[in-house]
């Protein structure tokens, strides 16, 4: 674990599908909230999706960057954020956490089970980055999910 690094740059090299579902499955574990386990994955590899996604979160990123100010603003500067995503096209895979809003302590649940994915996305010789967009609701509509459900977070996962 100590040597699990965000990353923001992806080789092109294929990953296999069972791979995904293996990250998938591992999150499926996670302990929730009254054991409600108030999430769903999608797990995408198509290029054209893909860019339709990182279209909209850098248009996204280019409104919030805009507004931000002070040290903050700062700390976008000195880790070199900028509002271009091209993990999000560079990466084989990109995975999906939603989670079902009205359950209880869903926050709390869903963000255990992508810890849970995160370690088995190390666990398999990959690299990922817990990307939240600062506009996420087109992920409903773009990829058919239930307004039910709310994306959390964009897992791009590939070989560093």
């Amino acid at each position: 674990m100590k040597k699990r690094r965000s990353i923001r740059r992806y080789r092109t090299l294929p990953i296999s599908r069972q791979m995904i579902n293996r990250i998938v499955e591992a999150a499926s574990y996670a302990p929730s909230g009254l054991n409600r386990q108030p999430w769903f994955f999608v797990a995408l590899s198509n290029p054209d999706l893909k860019e339709r996604i990182r279209e909209e979160c850098e248009r996204g990123e280019r409104r919030f960057h805009k507004q931000v100010k002070g040290s903050f603003k700062e700390s976008l500067s000195f880790f070199d954020l900028s509002p271009v995503k091209s993990f999000l096209t560079e990466a084989p895979y990109l995975i999906v956490a939603f989670a079902k809003k009205d359950e209880p302590y869903w926050r709390e649940s869903v963000w255990i089970s992508i810890g849970y994915a995160i370690l088995k996305i190390e666990e398999e010789g990959l690299a990922s980055l817990t990307y939240t967009p600062p506009e996420m609701s087109f992920l409903n509509e773009m990829l058919n999910v239930s307004k039910s459900y709310k994306a959390v977070a964009i897992l791009p996962v590939g070989y560093a």
